[in-house]
């Protein structure tokens, strides 16, 4: 009898252990469930995280390659207005040559040479050489004589009466303006009308 006892005990007490593990494991398993769905959550916190962070990244590394554009597209447009700058100095500088071979052709005094001597011809090539090379860069002569005084492109040296113009009427050109395109290079210097 003792031996049943024993073994009804024995066999209550593993039915025991038994709803006590399948409990544990039930807890286990809830805890793991929770332990699971808290680990999720953290995953996905850090993923946002993520996200933010290389969203933040990619705005900067955006805003670096504007800004190197701009930079860029800066540093042509200075290179340009240098070029045109310098461009424009050593035209300015040829004018002054082609007013001198000018002024030595429209020379009429009596030590001129006559118009048909070899050097005179030589001095009248060069000049249409010169003319040609500024032709060549887009640098055109104005044309003013008889036209009226326009201040952006005309500078007055002096004012004469005049029966034969109007008032403010270009009279007569002291020195040739020059354009390059569609801008001024050089005014026009001139003798105005009263």
């Amino acid at each position: 009898m003792r031996k049943r006892k024993r073994e009804g005990r024995g066999k209550h007490e593993a039915e025991a252990t038994e709803r006590a593990a399948e409990r544990r494991s039930g807890k286990d398993a809830v805890r793991g469930e929770q332990a699971d769905e808290v680990e999720a959550d953290d995953i996905v916190i850090e993923i946002e995280g993520l996200r933010e962070e290389l969203a933040e990244v990619n705005n900067k590394w955006l805003r670096a390659l504007a800004d190197l554009d701009n930079y860029k597209k800066r540093i042509d447009r200075e290179r340009c207005r240098w070029s045109a700058e310098s461009r424009e100095a050593i035209l300015l500088d040829m004018l002054e040559v082609v007013d001198n071979f000018e002024r030595a052709v429209a020379c009429e005094d009596a030590s001129a040479p006559p118009p048909d001597d070899p050097f005179r011809e030589g001095v009248e090539m060069i000049l249409e050489h010169l003319k040609d090379v500024l032709a060549k860069h887009d640098v055109r002569a104005l044309e003013v004589c008889g036209t009226e005084f326009d201040p952006n492109k005309h500078e007055a040296v002096s004012q004469v009466e005049s029966e034969e113009h109007e008032s403010n009427q270009i009279v007569e050109e002291v020195q040739r303006g020059y354009t390059i395109g569609d801008r001024l290079l050089r005014c026009s210097r001139v003798i105005v009308a009263k």
